[in-house]
């Protein structure tokens, strides 16, 4: 197996960039820091501490959520799915998760042994933002857009992160004590089954979960980002890059 340092992909990426007459990059990063606007999406409430322990300058605002609009207002939960006992979960580990089958075969067998009624999203299309109204848990990869969709349908969850981002998010909604973590390749039939019931019986941790969903429905940041980006488009800073303020 041939493996790459960050570093080296870095100088690769670097070298690439500078191939297309792209700015050269800051140190360590794959993408520029603009002298307008730097934008992140997460909620208020799950963000907070970190502003503290990391302040942000004037260039950069907040989304507390870009939850889209409903696709499809008529989706509904198949009758033979709805007659069925139980609570019903939405389990998905995202296009890439759901792509390594003995993963899904693993997980998908434990969750056969629940007394619970499931939706799973395999490699194709699903109306996640429909669905998950409707659904009573979420078992997720913890990619910030489910992340995200999740706690604004006020929804607790289960994540089994895979790379990247999702290990965050999973130690985030710990940390905020409105979901549970475990590893995918490794959490046991007892571990996940009993994790399941527990939060389903978790009000407190609904009432959590509940409060922080007002908290993106009522929240005004998209619109103080549209009228931060007209005041730009009028009276841009430029050059619109910091890295090619600094290379000056």
């Amino acid at each position: 197996m041939c493996l790459i340092s960050q570093r080296n992909l870095w100088i690769q990426f670097c070298e690439w960039m500078q191939s297309v007459v792209a700015p050269k990059l800051r140190e360590g990063k794959f993408q520029y820091h603009s002298a307008n606007l730097n934008l992140y999406i997460y909620p208020d409430a799950l963000v907070e501490d970190y502003l503290k322990l990391c302040p942000l300058d004037h260039t950069w605002m907040g989304l507390s959520h870009a939850v889209r609009e409903k696709l499809n207002a008529e989706f509904q939960i198949p009758e033979k799915l709805r007659l069925l006992p139980g609570k019903l979960i939405y389990f998905s580990l995202g296009f890439f998760g759901s792509s390594v089958v003995e993963l899904m075969k693993r997980l998908i067998s434990i969750l056969s042994k629940s007394k619970h009624r499931f939706i799973i999203a395999k490699d194709t299309f699903v109306p996640q933002v429909e669905i998950l109204p409707l659904v009573d848990l979420v078992i997720t990869h913890g990619g910030n857009n489910s992340l995200l969709e999740t706690l604004y349908f006020a929804k607790p969850l289960i994540i089994l992160p895979l790379a990247y981002d999702q290990h965050d998010n999973a130690q985030r909604i710990v940390e905020k004590r409105i979901g549970l973590k475990f590893n995918p390749f490794t959490v046991g039939d007892g571990e996940l089954l009993h994790a399941i019931d527990e939060l389903l019986m978790d009000s407190e941790m609904l009432t959590r979960v509940k409060k922080i969903s007002e908290e993106m429905h009522q929240s005004e940041s998209m619109d103080h980002v549209v009228d931060r980006i007209v005041e730009i488009a009028e009276n841009p800073t430029l050059p619109p890059l910091r890295e090619q303020i600094s290379s000056k």
